[in-house]
């Protein structure tokens, strides 16, 4: 199984979501599942703000250096699920890739059953932040709770 975050720049959300879904992975022995993330606007010189990597840091994961990665079509297609953190996005990839419309998903929606955008962290300082960040880290578990229950395959 693969799974694709999704967010603007793949520096806040879908990093963090792939990072604490890699976590998960590795902590539940759950091999088959290969987790990546992409920005819709993402640029090679974007860098992962400080307070992504302490609380990646503050979640007892070790950060490694993250080149933010453009989602490229192939990224859609080679997926079994794809995660967009707002309702806009979702609708960007689905305007874009009608084709793989049924694996493009809300992130909150498909994870929490809460059909709701996830905020961007990055202006967000303090306990904003925190609260985006944590928000991230239960919905990313409920995924891999999911996997692990053989609720996703």
């Amino acid at each position: 199984m693969k799974i694709c975050f999704v967010c603007t720049a793949n520096v806040c959300r879908s990093f963090l979501a792939q990072e604490l879904l890699k976590d998960f992975c590795v902590k539940n022995n759950l091999i088959n599942v290969e987790v990546i993330s992409r920005g819709i606007l993402a640029q090679p010189y974007f860098t992962v703000p400080q307070k992504i990597k302490d609380f990646l840091s503050f979640s007892g994961i070790v950060y490694s250096a993250h080149t933010p990665t453009l989602l490229g079509k192939e990224d859609i297609e080679s997926s079994d699920i794809v995660l967009a953190m707002t309702a806009s996005q979702t609708d960007i990839l689905q305007d874009r890739y009608p084709q793989y419309g049924a694996k493009i998903r809300l992130f909150l929606d498909y994870t929490l059953d809460t059909p709701a955008d996830t905020p961007d962290p990055i202006s967000q300082t303090g306990r904003g932040f925190d609260r985006i960040a944590m928000l991230v880290k239960h919905a990313t578990a409920a995924l891999g709770q999911k996997i692990k229950n053989g609720e996703i395959k």
